[in-house]
């Protein structure tokens, strides 16, 4: 099956990330609630209506998961015959099941989490992996074999619970631990060109990305996640042990020893 007209919902910066991907393979019509921040697209990509958009050959939603109820019921009864749905909710439990069960039985259903995106790079490369939680119909088996092929992505299937679960500690816990640098200004902190080493440049990195998350985003990762809670308890939990552990270290120092 061949994708020449390519739908965005969502003009975010994961949206237009998308769009200035996909422009080279197709027509790239993209919508957003907010007409402003669609009103400067080019390069082939164009504003569209959301009844031109829902018809592409596929739609893709780059909504966070709060949004994406809304934007299934607004397109379910506007979608084109053979419109393939993918979703890119970075949590995939909630979200896979309210893009299965939302959209009709018949509709051909994508529900991925690209491990990838802006700010550390501005266009899809070959190589990169995509997760995919589901996929039902025909037209969404040749958009993944799209994505495989045209794109060089390395799709990787694995079950919504699976997904949610490892991710918990491998993206919820990394961002909840990076806005936590952000909000102690260690971006800012003095002297770090003489005197940072490389384990807190490792850290910076990571809140230097953070500071760039929308509140969207850290909100899907700790909210529709629902293994998130579990993973920060834990990790909340390691840091009082922790400190328990210094504390008794500090009590068995011989005296006269600095603090």
């Amino acid at each position: 099956m061949r994708f020449e007209t390519f739908g965005i919902i969502g003009y975010g910066h994961f949206g237009q990330f998308l769009a200035s991907s996909l422009a080279r393979h197709g027509k790239v019509l993209v919508y957003d609630a907010d007409e402003a921040k669609i009103e400067h697209a080019s390069d082939g990509i164009r504003p569209a209506s959301l009844d031109e958009v829902a018809t592409a050959d596929a739609v893709i939603l780059a909504v966070p998961f709060a949004s994406l109820a809304v934007v299934l019921d607004e397109i379910r009864d506007r979608l084109g015959r053979e419109t393939v749905v993918m979703d890119v909710v970075s949590s995939k439990q909630r979200a896979t099941q309210l893009l299965v069960e939302a959209l009709p039985p018949d509709a051909n259903v994508l529900a991925t989490h690209p491990l990838f995106g802006p700010p550390s790079m501005t266009r899809i490369e070959p190589g990169l992996r995509i997760v995919v939680t589901a996929e039902r119909g025909p037209a969404a088996a040749g958009l993944r074999e799209f994505l495989e092929q045209e794109l060089g992505l390395i799709a990787v299937s694995v079950s919504p619970d699976e997904h949610d679960r490892a991710m918990a500690y491998m993206q919820s816990l990394p961002f909840f631990i990076a806005r936590a640098l952000v909000s102690i200004d260690v971006l800012e902190l003095e002297h770090r060109d003489v005197l940072a080493i490389p384990s807190f440049e490792k850290l910076a990195e990571i809140a230097f990305i953070e500071q760039q998350h929308t509140v969207d985003m850290f909100d899907t990762s700790q909210i529709s996640n629902p293994y998130a809670d579990e993973a920060r308890r834990h990790f909340l939990a390691a840091l009082q042990q922790l400190q328990a552990e210094i504390e008794a270290h500090r009590a068995g120092e011989p005296a006269g020893e600095d603090g």
